[in-house]
């Protein structure tokens, strides 16, 4: 009976535990795919240029913002059960502060 409770707290705490870091890494989805659709609106740099006259999203191998963010939302949730969630989940943060920031300045810098 024991190891059952300690299996069982085991597993609510890990499901805990990643539900807690996907936060992040769904912000950053998001956000990066904000970043992506306004700057290839709105990017006069070349690789933005690029990116908008080469099919916009097809660059990133989907059709549209939302298709990108739930693949991207896919792909970080593989990464954090196989990854050290800590660090995936802080350069989830960083990022989707600096697209943030990027957008909110108007400047398109770099193809994420």
């Amino acid at each position: 009976m024991m190891i059952r409770r300690i299996a069982f707290a085991l597993t609510a705490l890990t499901a805990v535990a990643l539900t807690g870091c996907a936060a992040p890494c769904d912000q950053y989805c998001d956000t990066s795919a904000d970043y992506i659709e306004y700057c290839l609106e709105n990017g006069t740099q070349g690789p933005w240029t690029t990116a908008a006259a080469s099919g916009g999203f097809e660059v990133w191998g989907t059709s549209s913002r939302d298709e990108y963010a739930d693949a991207c939302k896919d792909d970080m949730k593989n990464q954090l059960s196989a990854h050290d969630a800590d660090t995936l989940t802080g350069a989830c943060t960083d990022d989707a502060n600096q697209f943030t920031e990027w957008v909110e300045r108007g400047t398109c810098i770099d193809l994420p």
